[in-house]
This record gives structure tokens, sequence and C-alpha cells, in this order.
């Protein structure tokens, strides 16, 4: 019995692991945003004014592939963080939390005494519009310079 644990344990301990490399945007030394193989990216190509899309099929240590196109990290001038987790654009939450905080005051207002009051409607109305422009100045286009880059890791 002993041997078999002690053959099993040398087996596993043998065995390979290899790391994911993940693509990680870094601003002033913190990550921002970690984009695996098999994740969507949209980005942008230094001198190229359109986007590029599509899903990552393989990174190395200095470029990534999508289908048969290469790009070298050195070329990427921005990349889209929407729909990617990050921790750099808050602008667009607080947005929605101050449309919703004023609509529900509107709301809690009309329960209470079936007419909205003058006060409670600047209020409220503040709350929107300051919600609506952050929905606006929400930008979530990370783009490259000396305090924002785009490096690989391996992750295990």
């Amino acid at each position: 019995m002993r041997i078999l644990f002690l053959l099993s344990v040398l087996v596993l301990c043998s065995l390979e692991v290899f790391a994911q490399k993940q693509l990680v945007l870094i601003k002033k030394n913190k990550i921002v945003a970690r984009i695996s193989e098999g994740d969507f990216i949209r980005f942008r190509r230094k001198g190229e004014d359109h986007f590029t899309k599509g899903f990552i099929e393989g990174i190395k240590q200095d470029f990534f592939r999508i289908g048969e196109d290469t790009t070298y990290l050195y070329n990427i001038a921005a990349v889209d963080l929407q729909g990617h987790s990050n921790s750099a654009f808050k602008l667009k939450d607080a947005g929605v939390k101050l449309i919703v905080a004023g609509s529900l005051l509107v709301l809690a207002d009309l329960f209470n005494s079936h007419q909205v009051d003058h006060g409670v409607a600047i209020v409220s109305g503040a709350l929107i519009g300051s919600g609506i422009i952050l929905q606006f100045f929400n930008n979530s286009i990370y783009k490259m310079n000396r305090k924002r880059r785009i490096i690989t890791m391996s992750v295990k």
C-alpha cells in the first residue's frame, strides 16, 4: 500500500503543469483587466482608424493571434474593454446607480403623497441628469501610453 501511495505521489509530481497566458492591461503598475485565450477582443492598431475584433486563438510573449492575423503588442494603440471586467472605468456603473436613485425617489414620493413635490422633482431630475451625463462621459476605450501598457502574463 505504501509503495502504491509513493508511486502515485511520484507520478503526480513528475507531471508537467502548463500556465495559461493572458493579456494584462496595466495602469500605473496596477492590473486593470485580464484577457485570456478564447476571449473576444476589440482593438485598434497604431496608424489605423478602425477597430479589429475577434476571438484570441493564441497568446505568445510578444504577440497574439486572431485567426490567421498576428498582432504584436507594441503595435496596439487602444483596446475596447466593453464587456470585460475591469477596475478602471467606474463611471458607467455610477451613472446607472444615479439614474435608478432618481427614478426611485420620484416613485417613492408618488407613493407617499400621490403627487411629486417641487423639491423632490428638482433633486430627482439632477440625479437622473447627472447619471445620463456620466453615461456619455464613460469611455471604455483603453488607450496605450507611457502609464498604460499591455503585457503577457502566465497564470497557473
